[in-house]
């Protein structure tokens, strides 16, 4: 196993969750290949990463505010280019009416590497759990005092 490789992947997985949180539509599109599949639950499911961006959008434009965690990963790589893993995500939410979410869900994904840089090929999500949060206090992340990258 190419500890460099699984090392990038981790820090893809880090990438795609950060451009959630940060709602960066480009860097989140980044994480994508162009010929990428998103599968969503209720059925939607996305080819291409234009429509998966579409999705996206249409998706977290329901929520004003999202922290999205990575928790558990595995990942096996079958190749120099393809690699296959999975990831629990622990989603906290605020809805339109300014209630609480709180989504649990694992990943499946592939993941390609593309001119030396791994993306998503595919994701999979299957929701675990999807159920009220109380709201407490959410505190918007100001980009203007946030680290730079």
């Amino acid at each position: 196993m190419n500890t460099a490789d699984v090392l990038a992947i981790q820090r893809l997985l880090a990438d795609y969750a950060d451009a959630v949180v940060t709602r960066d539509q480009t860097a989140w599109a980044a994480t994508w290949t162009i010929d990428c599949v998103w599968h969503l639950s209720g059925g939607r499911s996305s080819s291409g990463r234009d429509s998966t961006v579409a999705l996206w959008l249409s998706a977290i434009e329901r929520y004003p505010w999202v922290c999205q965690l990575v928790t558990n990963t595995i990942i096996d790589l079958d190749s120099a280019d393809t690699a296959h893993g999975r990831c629990t995500i622990l989603e906290v939410n605020r809805l339109q009416d300014g209630s609480g979410a709180l989504h649990i869900g694992i990943y499946d994904d592939r993941y390609r590497k593309t001119n030396g840089r791994w993306q998503f090929a595919e994701r999979k999500l299957h929701v675990m759990y999807r159920g009220p949060l109380d709201p407490g206090t959410v505190i918007p992340l100001n980009m203007s005092e946030a680290l730079p990258r």
